[in-house]
């Protein structure tokens, strides 16, 4: 399992409890099933977060992209970025971005607005664009996921 994965199934085993099941529910979903998504009118667009989900008795949904960090870095897709800069055109902007390092003892949480910035300013035509955390004032930091998951019912 890829530690993307792992930290999505981990988070998602503590919110569960207090998710809306009569809801949609997302987790992971590749490029592939997203775009499936779009043809049967689940979505949008494609560019969908890892998680989403409504917490019980809220409207709204909530939706998570979930990152692995590697030298303070995070790998953003060009999909991704075209879809959820201030100016892009993705209908699926995450609420906030979770991400975990590769060892699975670090843990950071921050809202998307927070993020905006990094993305913005990426020039990136790659594929593939490896963006910096945002500064430490902008992230909240723990050391176990169960914590995180807290933190991510808090904000909700």
């Amino acid at each position: 399992m890829k530690q993307e994965h792992r930290l999505v199934a981990e988070v998602y085993h503590f919110l569960a409890p207090f998710i809306e099941t009569t809801k949609g529910i997302y987790i992971s979903l590749d490029g592939e099933a997203a775009k499936n998504g779009v043809r049967k009118g689940h979505f949008k667009d494609p560019a969908v977060p890892d998680l989403w989900f409504t917490f019980l008795g809220k409207q709204e949904p909530t939706l998570i992209e979930a990152k692995i960090v590697d030298k303070g870095t995070v790998l953003v897709m060009k999909s991704q970025l075209k879809a959820w800069r201030s100016n892009g055109t993705g209908k699926h902007k995450p609420t906030s971005w979770i991400v975990v390092n590769k060892e699975f003892d670090c843990f950071y949480y921050w809202a998307h607005s927070d993020f905006l910035a990094r993305l913005d300013a990426t020039k990136s035509t790659q594929e593939r664009a490896r963006l910096c955390l945002p500064e430490k004032e902008k992230r909240t930091e723990f050391l176990h996921v169960s914590e995180l998951s807290l933190h991510i019912i808090k904000q909700a």
